[in-house]
């Protein structure tokens, strides 16, 4: 369990002092975080901000379990208080109504029913037992707060286009264009993917719209269509919400199979016209169109989301567009541009990164801190991840208070919950130590035993051994014997990590 400690409420990290005006010292928050009642109470609270002096307490028996909440209070900050109201949930606390508030660094309160009471309890800050941990001397060091050498960005997956990349910001949409060409008239299949909403024209007729908020994967979408003989025009539209941004396309017959004698270019002009290019055919790239020409960012002041989805700029329009090529078999890597900070911390910045170190069986441990972002909600909190081998997620978000889901703090994203959610309030430091095994293959190549992975999150295993089936959301699609980097996400939100080892196993 975490080891527990009387903290100031503007307590952030584990024994690391900041100066004022440090990167690290962002917003902070004395009400937030855990409480915790004086020796002999059975009573604990988790603090949760909520942005513009709006506040909720969780009461729990005890911290670090699936236990139900007693009572869940909602607060509001006034005259340099916090003062709460709710009513509990469960067990003989059930329909009690409760009072309480939070001044002078103490949180006291009351409850009224049939089994009436009071409490008092004070700031705590429960560190992991992990941090800090030294790395052995077979260590490989990824990251000890002195540079970024051992990391690089790259260009990805080459199905993907990551607009993140490419443009950057919130709240704004581009377009992609490519030309097909088929021989003959005949029905297909788009096999479409887009973080967020998306919308497709096949030679100037819209085939499909879909405004939704999710992770680009292949062949989230599938839309039947008809290609005509000759040279076909794709356009699609991709609006970008919060965090990630891109899209990814297929094309395929209705069956699914791959239509080998279509080819695809971004070699042609604003007309239309393709230039000299007799384009890539679909068989040598299992169906994925890798070749595109965008245009944007397109953003409209004070408008997101739906709002921007319906409206229409130059390319949909026919107008005059700015238009770049991308070509995304090319996977250059590049020197990682994460912000060193002090002291000894990386930010995340410009895209994902991956080590430049690979491995197969091995051991882990890294440290990392959420920002305070009351005002966010969900997957716009905090959000980031770290991939395994370049295939597994587990997910980092402020889910601080929340019920533990495979998409919240230390699940393993869309395979497994935690077994209990660990995670600490934004600001500070917490640490996953991974013990994961790769999958096994034959002599000739096939798959005998799949990965396993052990979690800790800040010194309480959530994930024991745990097969892993299959990669998560966003993971390589390869599978196979070779070894492969640690992937830490860049999601547009600012994560800190730090303290970065691997020691591999035999």
């Amino acid at each position: 369990m975490l080891v527990f400690a009387i903290a100031s409420p503007v307590s952030l990290a584990a024994g690391l002092p900041l100066e004022q005006g440090s990167p690290l010292q962002r917003a902070s928050d004395s009400y937030m975080g855990d409480w915790q009642g004086a020796k002999g109470s059975s009573l604990c609270a988790q603090v949760i901000a909520l942005g513009g002096g709006a506040y909720q307490a969780n009461i729990l028996s005890r911290f670090d379990t699936r236990e139900p909440v007693l009572a869940v209070l909602a607060g509001k900050l006034a005259e340099g208080k916090v003062v709460f109201e709710g009513k509990g949930e469960m067990g003989a606390l059930e329909g009690t109504a409760w009072r309480a508030e939070i001044s002078d660094n103490a949180f006291t309160g009351s409850f009224t029913g049939k089994t009436p009471g009071s409490f008092k309890m004070a700031h705590v800050e429960r560190l992991s037992p992990t941090l800090g941990a030294k790395p052995p001397e077979d260590a490989v060091i990824l990251f000890d707060g002195t540079h970024t050498d051992e990391w690089e960005h790259t260009k990805g997956d080459p199905r993907t286009v990551n607009f993140g990349r490419v443009y950057g910001g919130n709240d704004r949409l581009a377009y992609l264009r490519t030309l097909l060409w088929s021989p003959e008239d005949r029905e297909a299949a788009l096999w479409l993917g887009s973080d967020d909403g998306i919308k497709a024209w096949l030679n100037g007729t819209q085939v499909h719209a879909f405004m939704t908020t999710r992770g680009t994967e292949p062949g989230d979408d599938k839309v039947k269509v008809h290609l005509k003989a000759g040279w076909n025009d794709l356009l699609l539209k991709i609006v970008q919400i919060s965090g990630g941004w891109g899209a990814v396309a297929e094309v395929h017959r209705p069956d699914g199979e791959v239509m080998g004698d279509i080819r695809f270019t971004n070699d042609f002009d604003s007309t239309g016209k393709p230039g000299n290019s007799e384009g890539v055919p679909l068989s040598d790239t299992e169906g994925f169109v890798f070749q595109w020409q965008a245009s944007g960012p397109y953003l409209v002041e004070g408008k997101g989301g739906s709002d921007l989805f319906e409206a229409a700029f130059a390319p949909e329009k026919g107008g005059e567009a700015d238009w770049k090529p991308l070509d995304l078999a090319d996977k250059t890597s590049e020197p990682c541009r994460w912000l060193i900070l002090e002291p000894g911390v990386m930010e995340v910045r410009q895209g994902s990164i991956l080590s430049k170190k690979k491995f197969r069986d091995h051991r882990i441990h890294l440290e990392f801190r959420l920002p305070f972002m009351p005002e966010a909600r969900e997957q716009a909190r905090a959000n980031s991840g770290v991939y395994v081998q370049e295939r597994y997620e587990i997910q980092i978000l402020d889910s601080y208070g929340l019920e533990g889901l495979d998409n919240e703090c230390g699940g393993l994203y869309t395979v497994a919950n935690p077994r209990v959610n660990m995670c600490a309030p934004p600001l500070q430091w917490q640490t996953y130590d991974i013990e994961y095994h790769a999958p096994k293959f034959s002599s000739k190549g096939a798959l005998v035993e799949n990965a396993r992975i052990t979690v800790d999150h800040n010194g309480v295993r959530i994930h024991d051994n745990f097969e892993l089936p299959e990669r998560t959301p966003g993971g390589t699609t390869l599978n196979d014997n070779e070894p492969r980097g640690l992937q830490l996400q860049d999601h547009g939100d600012p994560v800190w990590y730090r303290n970065i080892w691997v020691q591999e196993l035999n």
